[in-house]
């Protein structure tokens, strides 16, 4: 399921999300920009992208916080609704960049042009260390929050 948002209720989405996360009209986020936020985290998406594992298991934390139905917002500013069953946070060129969110806003994911998939919110970067036990090894060359 696909549903495009109302401009009215677009627009207050998006107030929401550039004032909890930083997202701005810049279409760029962690870490092609700064993050207001310390609770981001940016991969590889080789790491990420076609491993059906990995998307599932990001869709089961998604299921496990009670959430049916996510957001996703693409570069050209449209705002979707769609089930989390839908969910594949990997960048595709027709849509450009994009975000996926729910209305609570205490967790998104970012998948960019430059080959970075990143995750916000310390539950769900918390729930994807613990499955991923070379989460450190993938890493992006962007982040380097980790690298000394």
């Amino acid at each position: 399921m696909r549903t495009r948002l109302s401009q009215p209720f677009a627009n207050q989405l998006k107030r929401r999300i550039r004032t909890i996360w930083g997202v701005n009209d810049s279409y760029y986020w962690y870490p092609l920009s700064t993050s207001p936020r310390l609770d981001v985290i940016a991969f590889d998406s080789d790491y990420i992208e076609d491993v059906d594992q990995k998307i599932e298991e990001i869709r089961q934390w998604v299921w496990d916080q009670g959430t049916e139905l996510i957001f996703e917002l693409h570069e050209d500013r449209t705002l979707w609704q769609i089930d989390t069953a839908s969910l594949d946070p990997c960048y595709e060129g027709r849509y450009l960049e994009r975000y996926w969110f729910d209305q609570k806003m205490n967790w998104i994911i970012y998948a960019s042009h430059e080959s970075t998939i990143s995750f916000g919110g310390h539950g769900l970067i918390t729930s994807l260390q613990s499955y991923w036990s070379d989460w450190q090894e993938h890493l992006s060359d962007l982040d380097n929050r980790f690298f000394e």
